[in-house]
């Protein structure tokens, strides 16, 4: 049956818990901006503290997410997550007052945290409440609130520091996850859909140990060949964006743009990334071979990445319009590797585990972020910076080759999501 891309939306309680959060991820970008301009702008701090507030950002996704994930799977879903919230718009009054740059990483951490405590609790209600048929859409309208909120929310956080000053996007951000709130308050009762899981799943009545259950997450990783490649295939794919990401400014002055200009290559990354994100939600077939077309996504935009450093060097010259084509290819291809990926999480991944799962999943994604842009700026000091794209480039399409390789020799890999079962 053909379903379309906003046919989870029928469902009330996925409405609830799509208007969460797209609110909250307006917040989360409207946050990136405010932050940047507050610490390069308001302050006159360098290149450091500007790294220091995203490594700070992402630290408590990799040291403290998959740990509290347990209690997130042990505790009731829409609870966990109204509470995360209402702390967010706390410490984000906290950010609005910080004083200085220590008190501020001090409050981009606690938000850090309460917010890798949220995702894991979304993803698990996710699985809950939408069924197996619907999956890759509400997969995909996630994805393009995630997507589409990168372009939005840039926007709006620039014309508001325009009109109210450098801090004002705070007390946009802080109303935006008000309103969240609001929007979770009508998810309804999941208290009885957890019990009857557990009870499912487990057999006996809930009195486990800690570390049992936090193994429980990995070993699930590690058994389930979908679910693992898929995590390392992500989570190499993002090393090697990060890499090359905090460099795109110094390539795009190599291929003709400018301060005024640049800001149409990023937006078109963007826009190439929600167009994709529409075109999957329409057309779900790929949910048969979700890894295939990760693999395949990836060695079409590792020869994009190359062709870019290419032009860097001054061996391919294109008009502009051509280059900002090619970041909307790009962007489009980005969608063809994450919307995949977080179908094969939430159908690979019984729904008792969802929060652990995920968690420890977005904690090597994260570690790979965290660890790339000082690579890639050392890479680039050494080699230049076209090199390190065109060293991208051609990391993305080897990924890309050996992950079809490897799935090629699988054909488990392949099964339909109908022929999915999870039994106890």
């Amino acid at each position: 049956m053909k379903a379309g891309i906003f046919q989870p939306l029928k469902l009330r309680p996925f409405r609830s818990l799509f208007g969460a959060q797209l609110f909250s991820d307006l917040g989360n970008w409207l946050d990136l901006i405010a932050l940047q301009v507050i610490v390069a702008y308001h302050w006159g701090l360098d290149e450091t503290a500007i790294a220091s507030v995203i490594i700070v950002l992402g630290l408590p996704w990799v040291i403290i997410g998959p740990f509290a994930s347990v209690f997130v799977d042990r505790l009731p879903k829409k609870t966990v997550m109204i509470v995360c919230l209402l702390f967010r718009v706390i410490f984000v009054a906290g950010l609005f007052f910080a004083p200085n740059l220590y008190v501020l990483l001090l409050f981009v951490f606690l938000k850090g945290t309460v917010s890798a405590l949220y995702d894991p609790a979304r993803q698990s209600t996710i699985r809950m409440i939408v069924p197996d048929s619907l999956l890759s859409e509400a997969v995909t309208l996630s994805q393009l609130s995630v997507n589409t909120m990168k372009i939005a929310g840039p926007a709006l956080g620039g014309g508001i520091i325009a009109l109210f000053g450098p801090k004002s996007p705070f007390l946009f951000e802080a109303a935006g996850f008000l309103i969240a709130v609001l929007f979770l308050l009508f998810l309804p009762d999941l208290k009885e859909i957890e019990r009857l899981e557990k009870s499912e799943l487990t057999g006996q009545p809930e009195k486990r140990k800690y570390w049992g259950d936090f193994s429980e997450g990995i070993k699930h990783i590690a058994q389930t060949p979908l679910l693992k490649i898929s995590i390392i295939l992500s989570s190499a794919a993002f090393f090697i964006i990060f890499l090359y990401d905090g460099l795109f400014v110094f390539i795009a002055q190599h291929l003709g743009f400018n301060e005024g200009n640049f800001g149409l290559l990023i937006s078109a990354v963007g826009f190439g990334s929600v167009v994709g994100s529409l075109i999957l939600g329409q057309w779900t077939k790929w949910n048969r071979k979700p890894i295939h077309l990760m693999a395949s996504s990836a060695v079409i935009s590792g020869t994009l990445i190359i062709s870019v450093g290419l032009g860097g060097m001054g061996i391919l010259e294109f008009p502009q319009l051509v280059w900002i084509l090619g970041a909307c290819l790009l962007g489009l291809l980005g969608a063809g590797e994450s919307v995949p990926y977080g179908y094969v999480l939430q159908s690979e991944t019984p729904k008792n585990i969802m929060g652990r799962v995920s968690a420890a999943a977005m904690s090597l994604q994260t570690f790979s972020m965290l660890i790339a842009p000082a690579a890639g700026a050392l890479l680039a000091k050494w080699l230049g910076v076209p090199f390190v794209l065109i060293g991208a480039g051609m990391a993305t399409i080897l990924l890309g080759l050996f992950m079809l390789l490897a799935i090629m020799r699988k054909g488990a890999l392949s099964q339909p999501p109908e022929e999915k079962q999870f039994q106890a």
